[in-house]
């Protein structure tokens, strides 16, 4: 007759439960993955719909939260669209960074620049989307704290290059957490400055 002693059957209790443990996490990381995906079509056909949509920025948010508190903040940049910036302005703009804070302090682009530096994030003010696909491609960020006007959520959203894996930008997955605008405005913007602090 074959006889299992305690340890082994303690082994394979072990074992039957790590399997159980690592598949109850991988259904929540799937389910979790359904439910943006999910979410992310219901809010594209809401607004073919013409039905009240949902605060899509808080669900992508919600969504890459985690993975974007895990990158290093080095690879994170703090962009701000040049629609903030105050029309007395005295920053200078270069091909390759954009808008070069002077930290004027005629608007809030100066303070949040101070405290990007303190953090250790990179931060540009850009003046255009294709400037900040640009910019992340050339600079290899991997995360972004982003403020958008709901014209260009909306533009995002249905270019879809919105993924589960992150935002695709040239081929890159970026990590994105998003404030929205208060307006669709080009000029003279504004935007919750406090959150911007909160996210960085």
């Amino acid at each position: 007759m074959f006889y299992l002693n305690s340890s082994v059957l303690a082994g394979y209790f072990m074992l039957s439960l790590l399997q159980i443990v690592n598949f109850g996490i991988t259904l929540i990381v799937m389910l979790n993955k359904l439910k943006f995906l999910g979410n992310l079509y219901a809010y594209k056909l809401r607004t073919m719909l013409g039905m009240k949509k949902s605060n899509i920025m808080a669900i992508i948010n919600d969504y890459y939260r985690d993975e974007f508190q895990r990158l290093n903040k080095e690879d994170i940049a703090v962009i701000l669209p040049h629609c903030l910036i105050d029309d007395k302005c005295p920053a200078r703009f270069s091909k390759s960074d954009g808008v070069i804070c002077s930290k004027c302090k005629l608007c809030g682009c100066g303070k949040i620049y101070e405290s990007a530096e303190k953090k250790g994030y990179q931060f540009y003010i850009t003046p255009s989307v294709g400037f900040t696909k640009r910019l992340v491609q050339r600079k290899n960020i991997k995360g972004v704290i982003g403020i958008a006007c709901d014209y260009e959520i909306e533009k995002g959203i249905h270019s879809e290059k919105i993924t589960d894996l992150g935002i695709r930008v040239n081929g890159t997955r970026i990590k994105t957490q998003g404030i929205r605008l208060h307006v669709y405005d080009c000029i003279k913007n504004s935007v919750d400055w406090d959150k911007i602090e909160a996210i960085m």
